[in-house]
């Protein structure tokens, strides 16, 4: 893996960013991670599996299939919401976001204010991370489109030690703020930056992060 970053670094004309760590993000470099991301026993299969259940079940109207979903991700993406039943049940936020008006559309569109909506829930929980999946994994999937980027722990720990404009701090400040907006439009800022032309790049992104940061 080293010495085919270094044959990067050499062959790479892409102007370099202020990093914290000496690595050229490119096209070839985050399509080689999601490659491997996706054979993978674990990660690999799952994805698919969640591809299929939510192709199957694209819309957000039904208690059963939205509290389906819902366990989906959280198995798979280790979000916890099992770990917090005292604050907020699998049914109640599936009722939460069936509640959340033209989500849908709205999903489909690439609103990032639907992040916050299902994030505040009922009001006793912050699901930040899991509403920007529940909405990734929705857009990707049924409408095939690369609206939404990801916030988990690993993100967030990971971003500051490649990019040295921001911290964990400030994107902590995003999540208990709920602006997703802010977050969503920094990973695309730096995308840009990079001249990531990757189809599905955000998600693509999200895999490189999580195969060198796990």
């Amino acid at each position: 893996m080293f010495q085919y970053l270094k044959r990067l670094r050499k062959k790479s004309k892409i102007k370099k960013i202020k990093q914290s760590i000496d690595v050229i993000i490119t096209n070839e470099i985050i399509e080689e991670a999601h490659q491997r991301v996706m054979k993978t026993d674990n990660y690999g299969k799952e994805n698919d599996l969640i591809t299929d259940a939510f192709i199957k079940f694209p819309f957000n109207t039904e208690l059963a299939v939205v509290a389906m979903k819902i366990g989906l991700i959280d198995i798979t993406n280790s979000t916890n919401i099992s770990r917090y039943k005292s604050k907020i049940s699998a049914v109640e936020l599936a009722e939460c976001i069936i509640s959340i008006k033209n989500i849908d559309e709205r999903i489909k569109a690439g609103d990032p204010e639907v992040v916050n909506e299902i994030a505040r829930s009922n009001g006793k929980i912050n699901l930040f991370s899991f509403a920007s999946k529940y909405c990734c994994y929705h857009n990707k999937n049924v409408y095939e489109k690369d609206d939404y980027s990801i916030l988990d722990t690993i993100l967030k720990d990971s971003l500051p030690r490649y990019f040295d404009d921001i911290t964990t701090g400030e994107i902590k400040k995003w999540q208990n703020s709920f602006n997703y907006k802010e977050y969503n439009n920094y990973i695309t800022r730096k995308l840009d930056e990079l001249d990531i032309t990757l189809e599905f790049r955000k998600r693509n992104f999200d895999h490189f992060i999580w195969f060198n940061n796990r």
